[in-house]
């Protein structure tokens, strides 16, 4: 390309200062027309011609080197128009050398910039592999492997550029390695916390949009990072744990319920009679173990003991679904048929109470009985 511009510049010589101007304005407006016409028309029709012929990864590599590709093509011309204006300065060994290096390191920046839009290739070809070969890669791998991707590709492109600029990259390397032992030290809690989002990543306690709670915390999760996870607690407040606290502290995974237990007692006042209890209680269980939310073989409806103030029968089952909002729909369904079973036998639900007896009443000073 410099062979074809020094060509270029050098029939431009020959010009007057006009006619080189224009030349330099038409070949700046000639590149960024195509690059317009690479951005609008050519890139969209080769993305769509892959997408007909089923290549998700083409299209999505063409989909996102688009918009670099379109704008590299208007460096160019801005890089041959600026060769042919007719100033000295420009025809300098320094100014060339500057704007060599500044078209590399364009092309860099834009080369990691259609990688990093690339990006989705890598969820495409996990999901592919798990459907090939029946792994376990989930959501939470996908994005966490998508941010090692992406974390490469701005290292190796830092570096480049860098090398391009002039600097020394071993030297600088080197410089690191003397406060090594200092880096290190600070270094330590992020260290810990990223293996800790390994351990989360590839043990899968837990995944994104899964419920969980620990000793401190209690939501659902909204993302994991290389330090932390973010977790949407009950009061909708947004808390970043980080993953080393987190991989130290037990996690109960409330989404992965196969079914939700519900218990509670069911007091009867010391009047009921003891049919009335029997019949109760029978009718309660053959109310759980026919309804349709309810897990049959996990009813327990038993007399449990005589309490203070009732007559407790324990009641316990677990629902098929476990899903909060549909979970406390077949509680409240299961609520109102024990109101109905009540009223049917005439039962009462008991409530705290206490009787006071006084046997001998003390007499008043004046000779008079005690109560009246």
């Amino acid at each position: 390309m410099t062979e074809t511009v020094e060509t270029i510049e050098n029939i431009s010589q020959n010009s007057n200062t006009l006619v080189q101007c224009l030349i330099c304005a038409a070949w700046f407006a000639g590149f960024f027309i195509a690059s317009r016409v690479f951005k609008h028309v050519v890139g969209p029709r080769l993305t769509r011609a892959a997408q007909k012929i089923e290549r998700p990864y083409l299209s999505t590599l063409l989909q996102s080197f688009i918009r670099p590709c379109a704008l590299f093509i208007a460096l160019i011309g801005l890089y041959i128009g600026v060769r042919l204006l007719p100033f000295d300065f420009i025809h300098t060994d320094a100014w060339r050398t500057a704007q060599n290096h500044a078209v590399r390191i364009a092309f860099i920046v834009l080369l990691a910039w259609g990688l990093l839009g690339a990006s989705k290739c890598v969820e495409l070809a996990l999901v592919g592999t798990r459907s090939r070969f029946d792994l376990g890669a989930g959501d939470t791998v996908i994005r966490f492997l998508e941010r090692i991707y992406k974390a490469v590709i701005l290292l190796f492109a830092g570096v480049l550029v860098v090398t391009e600029m002039g600097y020394n990259v071993n030297s600088l390397i080197a410089g690191l390695g003397l406060g090594g032992l200092t880096f290190a030290l600070a270094a330590q809690d992020s260290a810990s916390n990223f293996f800790g989002g390994l351990v989360i990543i590839f043990e899968k306690p837990f995944e994104l949009g899964d419920w969980i709670s620990t000793a401190s915390l209690e939501g659902s999760v909204e993302d994991i990072t290389f330090r932390s996870t973010k977790i949407r607690t009950l009061a909708n407040a947004l808390t970043v744990v980080p993953n080393s606290k987190l991989c130290g502290e037990p996690i109960t995974n409330w989404t992965r319920m196969k079914m939700r237990l519900a218990q509670f007692t069911l007091g009867l006042t010391y009047g009921t009679p003891k049919r009335t209890v029997e019949a109760v209680t029978n009718r309660v269980r053959a109310m759980l173990e026919n309804h349709p939310g309810v897990h049959s073989e996990t009813v327990q409806v038993r007399l449990s003991e005589f309490a203070d103030s009732s007559i407790d029968i324990a009641v316990q089952f677990y629902t098929k679904t476990t899903d909060i909002v549909e979970y406390r729909a077949v509680k409240e369904d299961v609520n109102l048929r024990i109101m109905d079973i009540m009223a049917g036998e005439g039962a009462s639900f008991a409530f705290p109470s206490r009787s006071i007896y006084i046997e001998n009443a003390p007499s008043l000073p004046d000779g008079k009985g005690g109560l009246q």
